[in-house]
Formats: C-alpha cells, sequence, structure tokens
C-alpha cells in the first residue's frame, strides 16, 4: 500500500465523524419534527427533505470510497469541492418543489437504506475516527518512549516505569531506559504494521458504505 494511499485513507477516516454528526443531526431532527406532523402533510416534505439530506451525505461517502477502490487511488479529489456539490445537489433537489417528488421519495425503499446510514453512521463514525487517531499516536508515543523518559527523570525527577507492573513482571532485572528501549521496538514493529492496519479499517469502512448505498465493490 503506497503511502499517498495510506494518507488518503487516513484522512476519509477522519473526515467519517463530521459526516457522522451531520447524518445523525439531521435524521433525528427530522424524524423527531417530521413524524408529528405528518398528519397535517406538512411533516411529508420535511420527512423527504430529510432523507434526501441523508443520501446527499452517504452519495459524498460513497463518492469517498470509491475513488480509494479505484484503480488510479492517488488522484485527488477536492475533498471541500466535493461536499460542496453534494450540499447544492441537495438544496436543488427537485423532487423537493411538489408532492409528487415526496411521494416518490418516500416510497423508494432505497432512501430508507439512507436513513438508517443517518443514525448508525454516527457511532461507526467514531470507532473509525478514534482508531484512526490512536494508531498514530500510540506508535509514535512507543517509539519516543525513550525521550519520555529521559525528560521526566531529568525534569521532573519522575520515572515512567517503576510502577508498571507489567514490565514489572516481565522484565524485572531491567533498567527503565532498557524498558523504554523495548517500547521503541514494539513502536516500530507497529510502525511497519500500519499500513495494513489502515488497509484493513478502509476495507471496513468501505463494507459498510456499500451496504448502506445499496452498491458492490
Amino acid at each position: 500500500m503506497k503511502t499517498k494511499k495510506i494518507l488518503k485513507t487516513w484522512i476519509i477516516m477522519l473526515g467519517a465523524l463530521p459526516r457522522g454528526i451531520a447524518a445523525f443531526v439531521i435524521t433525528i431532527t427530522g424524524l423527531c419534527v417530521g413524524l408529528p406532523l405528518a398528519i397535517f402533510i406538512v411533516g411529508l416534505p420535511i420527512l423527504a427533505g430529510t432523507l434526501i439530506a441523508c443520501e446527499g451525505i452517504l452519495k459524498a461517502d460513497r463518492r469517498l470510497i470509491a475513488d480509494w477502490e479505484s484503480q488510479d487511488s492517488e488522484s485527488n479529489i477536492p475533498y471541500l469541492e466535493s461536499m460542496k456539490k453534494d450540499l447544492l445537489d441537495i438544496k436543488n433537489d427537485k423532487r423537493l418543489k411538489d408532492w409528487r417528488g415526496w411521494k416518490e421519495v418516500l416510497g423508494d425503499i432505497q432512501s430508507y437504506r439512507s436513513l438508517i446510514y443517518g443514525i448508525i453512521q454516527f457511532p461507526i463514525s467514531i470507532y473509525v475516527f478514534v482508531q484512526a487517531l490512536i494508531i498514530p499516536i500510540v506508535t509514535g508515543a512507543l517509539i519516543l518512549s525513550p525521550l519520555a523518559e529521559f525528560i521526566s527523570l531529568k525534569v521532573f525527577s519522575f520515572d515512567l516505569f517503576a510502577d508498571d507492573w507489567f514490565m514489572n513482571w516481565l522484565f524485572s532485572e531491567w533498567s527503565t531506559m532498557q524498558r523504554a528501549w523495548f517500547n521503541t521496538g514494539l513502536g516500530i514493529l507497529l510502525l511497519f504494521a500500519i499500513p495494513f492496519l489502515v488497509r484493513k479499517l478502509g476495507g471496513y469502512y468501505a463494507t459498510w458504505i456499500h451496504w448502506a448505498s445499496g452498491t458492490t465493490k
């Protein structure tokens, strides 16, 4: 997996959270307002607009995943321009103009997949976002353990590994700096594993987007 594709995957994973928040807020607000008003017909365009908005956000996700999976995956799609285009598509959607459009949206099964996406995308995006942060942060922290231990001892007179029960059990005879260098070794191993971990994370996320959009890879 090339470096540019790893970076692109990482950006997609980080961007999943704002998309998830937007979809969740729109979905819950639309349902809470639209369902009670549906009996007065006023709620129908609100519900239709909610489904169209979720569909638009899902469309943006699907486009990002399609680009990520393509052979020419190192091409750069302007992310903000893509999102702006999708927002304009939602605003100008002709199905919001009259009751025939509302009926078309509310009667489309795929629209309800988008609704499910709007709800479930939020917890999934939190998980993906956290994992995308944890992997590089933990790797960096492990690699820099000797430096952290040196600063801790010299500046704060505090031993980072003195009360570490795992280290005391596994390496009871080792000095704190030896334990720190052991962590560096683990960090280097994790660094080499990052392409695999990122690829798997992106693959699982792509599977979810394919299911939500009703498409196949």
